[in-house]
């Protein structure tokens, strides 16, 4: 951080930081319909003001035929709407500028507003292609619409080789104007150990301008 009484630096860091931590469970309802929902504590940080909620996600997905076309939808991100609050908020105030002799640094506190979670609608299929027993493809399309923004697609492919390996590929927000970047790439891994299914995926995505971000996922299934 710097100042204009320190203009080399006042020996703090300005930093942004996001946390969302959820807890989630999903259920067959029939042999072709199974349905998820996600509770999720989210919080975000600016330098010394922070806002924090509870989002819920949940969908339901449906299968019209056996290793077929899946149809599925789902909601993110709704919630009670959020605010910011913080020492950051906390201002030295003068009533009145012109006036002499008067206290010129009253304790005072910005007001801000609340806002809305950015809560995006999903409608997507997917339709897998098996070549043999140890190799399929998987393509899938959604539609997105989000409350804060234009609709767009989303497609994607995964190609699984001996049940085990997965190299993925595809791209966000098709049609959607002033877009940055798009392209995403990954690969994965599982294997059965007892019981237990382990699973390690990476995924690459390209966010234009931000440049680009790399995710890492381990998962444990039972």
């Amino acid at each position: 951080m710097r100042t204009v009484e320190q203009p080399l630096g006042t020996g703090e860091r300005y930093s942004v930081t996001n946390f969302a931590l959820g807890l989630g469970y999903a259920r067959m309802l029939t042999d072709r319909v199974s349905v998820g929902l996600v509770m999720n504590y989210v919080r975000e940080t600016i330098w010394h003001s922070n806002a924090a909620g509870i989002a819920l996600n949940f969908g339901v997905q449906y299968q019209l035929a056996k290793d077929g076309l899946t149809l599925g939808a789902s909601v993110s991100n709704f919630g009670p709407r959020m605010k910011y609050s913080g020492r950051d908020l906390f201002i030295d105030y003068d009533f009145d500028p012109d006036k002499f002799g008067d206290n010129d640094n009253l304790p005072a506190e910005l007001r801000t507003d609340s806002y809305q979670l950015p809560t995006i609608f999903r409608f997507g299929i997917s339709y897998p292609v098996r070549f043999n027993e140890n190799n399929s493809l998987l393509v899938a399309i959604d539609a997105k619409h989000p409350s804060d923004n234009e609709e767009s697609l989303n497609v994607g492919v995964e190609w699984m080789i001996l049940n085990k390996f997965a190299l993925r590929g595809g791209y966000r927000d098709l049609f959607l104007e002033d877009s940055e970047g798009g392209l995403v790439l990954g690969a994965g891994m599982q294997f059965d150990y007892y019981n237990y299914r382990l699973s390690f995926d990476y995924a690459w995505a390209d966010y234009g301008r931000l440049n680009e971000t790399h995710r890492f996922t381990l998962g444990l299934g039972f």
